[in-house]
């Protein structure tokens, strides 16, 4: 899976594509949002941009909504948008004015993946390209779509509230369903 990392900072840019090789996947720069847009326009293989919310020119919130107008074709026809994580160094205060502190607010309302604090957590970065990657899994095959990503995302919510909640026997209960589930995955799979 490639992913495009945007940052008008080299240095930055320079150690998050290295972080997103090292977790295994192909890195793609830009140094600013107008040179990403150019970028999506001639990488159809691009899954994901993580980019930087703070750039000059044009911030992460407006190359998401760019990104979002730029038309993208392969052989089988359309393809949809890349995912977006936001990266920023800015803690969201709720009642807060500041222009930064709306936009990270307009991501969220928008539809960003993920906002990450930096310094980005390599561990979390993990999960989310990992997570992500599950869509170009299933968009990669002939078979029809399925969505995994919010598949895989309803599942940790369930688990988040059943340990929340502080309830061991609806957690003993969902593990019970869960593992019969995953013997019938294996069943169909044909693993042992």
């Amino acid at each position: 899976m490639k992913v495009l990392v945007v940052d008008d900072i080299g240095y930055s840019c320079h150690y998050y594509a290295r972080l997103v090789e090292k977790i295994g996947f192909t890195p793609m720069r830009a140094s600013s949002g107008f040179e990403a847009l150019e970028v999506l326009k001639t990488e159809k293989d691009i899954h994901v941009v993580l980019t930087d919310l703070m750039m000059s020119g044009m911030d992460g919130v407006d190359l998401f909504q760019q990104a979002q107008l730029v038309e993208r074709y392969s052989d089988q026809g359309i393809l949809p948008s890349p995912h977006f994580i936001l990266m920023t160094d800015l803690r969201l205060e709720e009642d807060s004015q500041d222009r930064n502190q709306q936009r990270i607010k307009l991501a969220r309302k928008l539809g960003f993946s993920k906002i990450m604090l930096k310094p980005v957590d390599y561990k979390e970065l993990k999960q989310e390209l990992n997570d992500l990657a599950l869509n170009v899994i299933q968009s990669s095959t002939s078979e029809p779509a399925l969505d995994l990503y919010s598949l895989v995302q309803k599942l940790r919510m369930s688990v988040k509230e059943i340990v929340t909640a502080g309830n061991k026997e609806a957690g003993a209960e969902f593990l019970k369903i869960l593992q019969e589930e995953i013997d019938n995955l294996k069943k169909h799979l044909k693993i042992n």
